[in-house]
């Protein structure tokens, strides 16, 4: 298949506009044009423009890194991207895991050595630093240089009100994801079995299978080394258990909730205490991984495979390769993970605020970059049909195939002789996940229809997180001054009250602390910022 260029910059000499006339009219004039052809309006309009051609450019660009394979350009989807467009990266990775990045985001920031693109999912952070004045505007940009971004955004408005700034500027191009659950709650089906227990619907039904698990030897090792319950989430994973009291510790954006038009704090509401309560039983009853705190992806995974926990919470895409994984690493094993429904809590609640919304990442320029225009043509590039299935399939006749119409993993990414996950086997290759629109094809082509179906019954346990929020600056002083010693502290003791550290009688002097600290300043803003958005 012929290749086509994302950018006149990459072009091996210099094409006249007339040469360029008959292919379709400019970027400027026709966004259906450039989305249907893929990147031969870029390239017009980078001509038309009056811009000399060169060879290739080199950009830097930071991103989070895969805890299945390292970034680098050595990658065949990387080397792909360049194959294609003349684009070189020299990558500035960035840890997988959220404190570590985000603290590597903040340092590399500081340092004032911006990479040319950073990408992240964490919306205020880059918000924040944006309003600074350290990435460039993208407005005109995309209005001349991204014709199928900007067919996307005008298709849907409401992709605009997540990437505007309270300034009114567009600083980002977006992740668009295709996908709306996130993580599920999933157990052993063969251990439930094994041991004859019915699939988990109320939290004591939960702590029933998880003391079952732990008391019964469901791997067979004649060993009492069982850890039911584990995660890669840290301390998100475990507080999990609190959306069975209706309130959600996740991400930060669940922990600020809307109840009856109010937004409210997840950490000051009563239910919390009840939550932790439930928690801390499951901590001292060795029923959730003791390490919950400091895992990562990798001893998650090894608890997983190694039969050592039956019971975590995480994407279906995960549920799927889990019981592959395992059987992998177990000769003999009959393993397979099932999906279920959110845990009910005392009060009858069943539902997640775990969700993918559909911006969801965030790619930037920096203001200093020489190359603004043609990074936002390569981003654009990735929008359109041949970069979509580039960024979500991978390199057709190595990672995909077409089969009547529909792409297909090949053997090589959906039958890894080592048992890894086909979305592992995509990362290995190089896929990672800037901007650009996710296909749900893409996730649908990673499962069998029985875990189609599960993520797809998930959904109706759903509750909207509060909104994507623009902050005026004083607001966002208000944030910036306060809410990050309350995040320090409250997390810090809420591991102490799940750990047992800090008894759970003191829940109201931490209540209180944290309006001494100005927890409700921080909710006066996000109030604020709400109604704006409402109206």
């Amino acid at each position: 298949m012929v290749r086509k260029k994302v950018m006149a910059m990459v072009l091996a000499a210099v094409v006249s506009v007339s040469a360029l006339a008959g292919c379709g009219n400019t970027a400027a004039n026709s966004d259906q044009g450039a989305a249907d052809t893929g990147t031969g309006e870029a390239v017009a309009a980078s001509n038309e423009s009056g811009d000399e051609s060169k060879e290739n450019i080199t950009v830097s660009m930071f991103l989070q890194d895969s805890a299945d394979q390292a970034i680098s350009t050595d990658l065949p989807i990387i080397k792909e991207i360049t194959k294609r467009t003349g684009v070189n990266f020299e990558f500035v990775p960035a840890p997988n895991t959220e404190d570590q990045f985000r603290e590597k985001f903040n340092v590399t920031v500081a340092s004032g050595d911006i990479p040319d693109i950073m990408v992240s999912t964490y919306r205020d952070d880059m918000m924040k630093v944006a309003e600074q004045g350290t990435f460039a505007v993208l407005n005109d940009y995309i209005d001349q240089y991204a014709p199928n971004l900007k067919k996307i955004l005008d298709e849907n408005p409401e992709y605009i009100r997540d990437l505007r700034a309270s300034d009114g500027n567009i600083y980002f191009m977006p992740f668009i994801g295709a996908v709306r659950t996130f993580k599920v709650w999933m157990l052993r089906g063969d251990w439930l079995e094994k041991l004859g227990l019915d699939v988990p619907v109320t939290l004591d039904d939960w702590y029933n299978v998880l003391k079952a698990f732990k008391e019964q030897d469901p791997n067979g090792n004649g060993e009492a080394d069982e850890i039911p319950y584990t995660t890669r989430n840290t301390q998100a994973g475990v507080l999990a258990f609190m959306e069975a009291f209706g309130i959600s510790g996740f991400e930060a954006n669940e922990q600020f909730f809307i109840e009856d038009g109010k937004v409210k704090y997840a950490y000051t509401d009563p239910r919390c205490k009840d939550a932790l309560e439930f928690i801390n039983k499951l901590y001292n009853e060795g029923l959730i991984d003791p390490e919950y705190a400091t895992n990562d992806t990798n001893v998650w995974l090894s608890r997983l495979t190694n039969e050592i926990s039956g019971a975590c919470q995480d994407t279906t895409a995960r549920a799927y390769a889990l019981g592959t994984q395992v059987t992998s690493a177990n000769e003999g094993s009959d393993a397979y993970f099932v999906v279920v429904a959110p845990p009910k809590g005392p009060d009858g609640t069943q539902m997640t605020t775990s969700q993918m919304q559909p911006v969801r990442g965030y790619t930037a320029i920096s203001a200093d970059s020489p190359y603004i225009k043609e990074i936002v043509q390569l981003f654009d590039y990735f929008y359109s049909e041949e970069g979509s299935l580039l960024m979500n399939f991978g390199i057709e006749g190595e990672t995909y195939t077409m089969e009547n119409g529909v792409p297909t993993y090949t053997d090589i990414i959906a039958k890894d002789e080592q048992g890894r996950s086909i979305l592992s086997m995509l990362n290995i290759y190089g896929h990672r996940e800037w901007a650009y629109k996710q296909d749900i094809g893409y996730e649908d082509a990673l499962l069998d229809k029985t875990y189609v179906d599960y993520r797809n019954e998930m959904e109706q346990y759903i509750r909207p997180t509060i909104p994507a929020l623009s902050f005026t600056e004083d607001e966002r002083e208000v944030i910036n001054s306060t809410y990050t010693e309350i995040q320090t502290y409250k997390d810090e003791m809420i591991n102490k009250f799940i750990m047992g550290k800090e008894p759970l009688d003191n829940f109201d002097k931490f209540v209180q602390t944290l309006k001494d600290m100005g927890i409700d300043d921080v909710l006066a803003v996000e109030q604020a910022a709400y109604d704006r958005y409402v109206r």
